[in-house]
């Protein structure tokens, strides 16, 4: 498993566990916040608001997530065969087989005679992207010394135009072939396939801070700490939003598999009915114990079972022993309420319910 915990070589670190060895992979910057992961074809994302990085599962090595913007071409003029017009151009960096977005653009013009453009601070390894005369789609430039003296073919486009790397997310989920993430009152998405690829406008807004996101088969929850909302579909342009509950509590999320009659939305009447081959997402919201139905609706397990005393963060596990499911929650900060339930104390001493 990946873990962040106090580093030998950083204040904090990410490490890599594996059995009873814990091995440091690097530092993690900023306050100490709960960090989230998804794998995705065997590369783990991580972040949390202040920090983020990529794992990859078969090389074992650390990467950033997202690749860095370049500066603005600084050019000029010189001997070449580009036929007068107006131009724009613009850096993007490669890292691997990894293309990222594009920096500021740039802009020269001639009259009269050919020529050619210099490109006086091109990063290393970096691509170049140009207009044919008069043009507004960016194609990849041929260069040479340092050059760009022919007009680029119309053949290879710039496909990560305005692509920027994502901000630090508080939470984030991989659903519907995107990565989307919560920062604030916005859940940004990536473009589809492209888990690096985020762009400036593409995001959902709502009316209080989003803590925490649930996949379904048919849309997201979207939760802040005192309300969750449903996005319905599949396709962010499309995606229609209700109200559906009363929040959750950050960090514990939790995929399971819930029998199959309650992760279809029906009231909670068997607990130990035939397990969903579906995972189902389920969290700990302010009265206990809910699940996010795969039809966009809420099935609270414990509510008239439980008073469970709510607190500010918490985290979720799901695992199955000796064929019983189990789901795992520890809550822990600020609490809620200071309501204290007994019956809730004496399950936890006498270990029954």
């Amino acid at each position: 498993m990946l873990i962040v915990a106090d580093g030998v070589t950083w204040p904090q670190a990410l490490y890599l566990v594996e059995g009873a060895v814990a091995t440091e992979l690097c530092e993690v910057t900023g306050p100490r916040t709960p960090v989230n992961y998804e794998e995705i074809n065997n590369v783990v994302y991580a972040s949390n608001s202040y920090w983020k990085a990529t794992y990859d599962l078969l090389t074992g090595t650390v990467s950033s997530w997202g690749v860095l913007l370049p500066p603005a071409p600084s050019i000029a003029l010189v001997a070449g065969d580009l036929p007068p017009g107006t131009y724009s151009l613009c850096y993007t960096n490669v890292v691997g087989n990894r293309l990222g977005g594009n920096g500021p653009l740039g802009k020269i013009r001639w009259k009269g005679g050919a020529q050619g453009i210099q490109l006086k601070n091109l990063p290393a390894g970096a691509l170049c992207w140009i207009t044919q005369p008069n043009g507004k789609e960016l194609f990849l430039a041929p260069v040479s010394g340092g050059v760009v003296s022919a007009q680029a073919p119309d053949f290879h486009p710039l496909e990560s135009f305005m692509v920027q790397p994502p901000p630090g997310f508080v939470h984030f989920i991989y659903a519907f072939g995107r990565i989307w993430g919560a920062l604030g009152k916005k859940v940004y998405y990536s473009d589809p396939g492209q888990y690096e690829w985020f762009r400036p406008a593409n995001f959902l807004p709502f009316l209080e801070d989003v803590v925490l996101l649930a996949p379904t088969t048919g849309g997201i929850f979207v939760n802040s700490l005192t309300n969750t909302w449903f996005l319905d579909g599949t396709d962010p342009a499309k995606m229609v939003s209700r109200r559906t509950g009363n929040g959750a509590v950050p960090g514990t999320l939790t995929m399971v598999q819930v029998p199959a009659n309650i992760a279809g939305g029906a009231q909670v009447n068997d607990l130990f009915g035939q397990l969903s081959k579906m995972p189902t997402p389920v969290w700990m919201s302010p009265t206990g114990f809910v699940v996010g139905t795969h039809g966009g609706n809420l099935t609270y397990l414990t509510e008239n079972r439980l008073k469970i005393q709510p607190r500010g963060q918490g985290a979720g596990l799901y695992r199955i022993i000796e064929g019983i499911p189990r789901i795992l929650v520890t809550l822990w900060g600020l609490k809620i309420t200071d309501e204290v339930d007994e019956v809730l104390n004496n399950s936890f001493t006498y270990g029954q319910l």
